[in-house]
């Protein structure tokens, strides 16, 4: 009867423990979010997740007549998450399995007014926004000044000051998230700061800030090798480096006095025309659009450009970025175009564009007889000039 009583008392203890473990790895895939809002009573705040490409509802949370929310989520890996009292009136959270966060604020003002307790993430975010707001908040004295202004005498002086203003105000601001980014490496709220804008305008850019987008995918992996926002920040990283290296590549192959690469693409009637087939000219491949206003503009230049100087030995090899035959149709007849025009129609997804490293129209390449390259990004002014000095005329 003793052995019979241990041996159950062994396997209820087994039972026991397992029961325990699963309460723990069930409670490492929820987390708890509560607080107490001030002029939130009865009401419903929303809870959304920012996904690396869309924000998701995920629940409505009711509060109390004292504006105070409980709520019990699952989460399989640490995210973004925003609480939201209305439209103007929200929280971005960085929350992990199993964080018990409390909230507390101004549902009439929560992106100034809050407190946030239990979340190393979410308090981070909260610091980051916090200076962004101290900086709107400069930004909008600025409007304020420029308004009063606008009809004194001395207006063109007063506005280049707040323009030098504004600008020490986006340099601080673009000060703030580096440092931030440096000093929390290993926080997914750095993600956010990453990308983060003033006004309309990008703080970072791949472009100009590339070590810091690298040196945060490297620590963050570290941190979260399977967290999806930073593999697609890893994803991000990588496109870059591919694209530089392809940018490098046809810059080397597109030096003055190389070959120009060669090009074959279908004209308005469907025949294929090769820019090989001008040798023996001087010829301007045109990147332009039929959509793209400086383009067209620019067309009107060049119509005269050609009439003066095709007797002579000048070709013009156009190529547009339009999307449509019929929007590229009406662009040629509307700007009378008489030169060669070719055209795949796949927009900035043609292979051209990066086969010449187009980053932007109108935007020409001069070429010899030869099919060496003379000069890139030329404009009308300096061809009329070339060609003038060229012919003679």
């Amino acid at each position: 009867m003793r052995m019979q009583y241990l041996l159950y008392l062994l396997v209820l203890s087994v039972f026991l423990a397992g029961c325990q473990m699963r309460d723990r790895q069930d409670d490492a895939d929820y987390f708890l979010l509560n607080g107490q809002l001030d002029n939130a009573a009865g009401v419903n705040l929303a809870l959304q997740e920012l996904t690396t490409g869309d924000l998701l509802p995920v629940d409505s949370i009711p509060t109390d007549s004292q504006g105070v929310f409980s709520y019990r989520g699952s989460i399989e890996e640490a995210g973004y998450f925003i609480l939201r009292a209305d439209r103007e009136n929200f929280v971005t959270l960085v929350i992990e399995p199993g964080e018990h966060i409390v909230v507390r604020g101004n549902a009439l003002e929560l992106p100034t007014e809050h407190m946030i307790e239990g979340s190393d993430g979410s308090e981070l975010l909260s610091q980051l926004n916090r200076h962004l707001e101290h900086n709107y908040r400069k930004v909008d004295s600025l409007a304020d000044v420029f308004h009063a202004s606008q009809y004194q005498k001395d207006f063109y002086e007063i506005r280049s000051s707040l323009d030098s203003a504004y600008s020490a105000i986006f340099e601080d601001q673009q000060h703030f998230v580096k440092q931030f980014i440096q000093d929390n490496p290993h926080s997914l709220a750095s993600i956010i700061a990453l990308y983060q804008y003033f006004g309309n305008q990008l703080l970072l850019s791949e472009q100009d800030h590339f070590d810091y987008f690298e040196m945060l995918s490297k620590s963050l992996s570290e941190v979260y090798p399977a967290n999806r926002h930073v593999l697609d920040l890893k994803r991000r990283v990588s496109h870059h480096k591919r694209n530089e290296a392809r940018r490098r590549m046809a810059q080397e192959n597109l030096a003055v006095g190389n070959e120009a690469p060669e090009i074959i693409l279908p004209a308005p009637d469907g025949e294929m025309k090769a820019l090989s087939s001008l040798r023996g000219k001087y010829v301007l491949i045109d990147f332009w659009a039929a959509w793209c206003a400086p383009c067209r503009k620019a067309n009107r230049q060049l119509r005269d450009i050609y009439e003066n100087y095709r007797p002579y030995g000048f070709e013009i090899y156009g190529i547009s970025l339009d999307r449509t035959r019929e929007q590229w149709l009406r662009g040629i007849q509307e700007d009378e175009i008489s030169w060669l025009q070719v055209s795949d129609l796949r927009f900035w997804n043609s292979p051209v564009v990066n086969l010449y490293n187009v980053e932007g129209i109108p935007y020409a390449v001069l070429i010899d007889p030869d099919g060496r390259i003379i000069k890139k990004g030329i404009d009308a002014d300096e061809l009329d000039e070339f060609l003038s000095g060229i012919f003679g005329v």
